[in-house]
């Protein structure tokens, strides 16, 4: 028991070595059917459901040579050997990493996978549940990162200097980056001055075009976790997303749009307020969609970078588009 947990020590909590479990049954090439099955009762009661699925089958240098699936077991005569009944193993090494595991588990409908060391000797087993479970904490410390808890592993029995320090790292960015936004409202202030109602729903437009682009965001973190996308379809989620974004920006400017005219009384206000966030919908989705990948494709955490990339480029286009369109319609909205 000592040197099999030292060896999965050996390896990496995201690779099959440190993944697997080493508790399966192994019995040799001239292993009976009967003594096999016997075992398999025996042992049944105090493991879990994948010790009684499948039996490895070993030579007699210890290499793994073939595997038998307990079903095909019970369907044989006890007399045969386990070495007529077994099929070719499938088989990964210790250091395969969580994307090809996913990938492996894709194109082979098994629960489990054998990991075996550079001779063809068995060290453990790597379930695909262990696999999904890892895939979806991965996935989830990601998450976390986007949203400015840098290292994704933030439990509140930290000390409160070390949580603090790595969310103000992030909340720091992005103090200097809303002074850039807040920049354009400053080019415009003439025009805000004229039409003070535009004030009212430039955070609605803002943040609800954040939204947006966070859910675009949210999944294609996902799909670039599971391995659903790579960096370089960049084209190929765009046009995904701004499909959604075009019927979800419509539907949300015409919202806005009606809730503004009956707000002010004014129609052109409603006009000027539903095109923009219409139009900072369809930007917002197309960010959060494709600065992932890109950020990947050149080497950058997009965990950590694709929220403040996000918040910036939509809160500056949407300032700039309200205020542009305010300015150009200012007779209408002041009249």
């Amino acid at each position: 028991m000592a040197s099999e947990v030292r060896a999965m020590a050996d390896y990496a909590d995201d690779v099959a070595g440190g993944l697997m479990i080493t508790e399966y049954l192994a019995v040799s090439e001239d292993a009976t059917v009967g003594a096999t099955l016997d075992q398999l009762v025996v042992n049944a009661e105090d493991s879990d459901d994948h010790f009684s699925r499948y039996v490895y089958v070993l030579s007699s240098l210890g290499r793994l040579v073939g595997v038998a699936a307990a079903s095909e077991l019970a369907a044989a005569a006890r007399s045969m050997r386990v070495a007529d009944v077994m099929v070719p193993p499938l088989f990964t090494s210790g250091t395969t990493g969580l994307d090809h595991l996913r990938e492996f588990f894709e194109a082979h409908p098994i629960a489990a996978v054998p990991v075996v060391d550079p001779r063809g000797r068995l060290l453990g087993v790597t379930r695909r549940t262990a696999v999904l479970d890892a895939i979806a904490e991965r996935t989830e410390r990601e998450m976390l990162r986007m949203h400015g808890i840098v290292g994704g592993d933030e439990v509140r029995s930290l000390p409160t200097r070390t949580r603090a320090r790595r969310r103000l790292s992030w909340l720091s960015i992005n103090i200097v980056l809303n002074i850039i936004a807040a920049s354009v409202i400053a080019i415009y202030i003439d025009t805000l001055d004229q039409v003070i109602a535009l004030a009212v729903f430039l955070p609605i437009i803002s943040d609800m075009s954040g939204a947006s682009g966070n859910q675009a965001v949210a999944v294609s973190m996902r799909e670039l976790s599971i391995g659903l996308v790579k960096p370089y379809e960049v084209g190929r989620v765009w046009l995904k997303e701004i499909t959604v974004g075009l019927i979800n920006g419509m539907a949300l400017g015409l919202l806005i749009g009606v809730v503004a005219t009956l707000w002010d009384g004014n129609m052109w206000l409603g006009l000027v307020v539903g095109v923009t966030l219409a139009l900072n919908t369809l930007i917002a989705v197309s960010i959060g969609g494709t600065v992932p990948l890109v950020l990947k494709r050149f080497g950058v955490d997009p965990a950590v970078a694709s929220g403040p990339i996000l918040t910036t480029v939509t809160d500056i286009c949407g300032f700039f588009l309200a205020l542009s369109l305010a300015s150009l319609l200012l007779v209408q909205l002041t009249s």
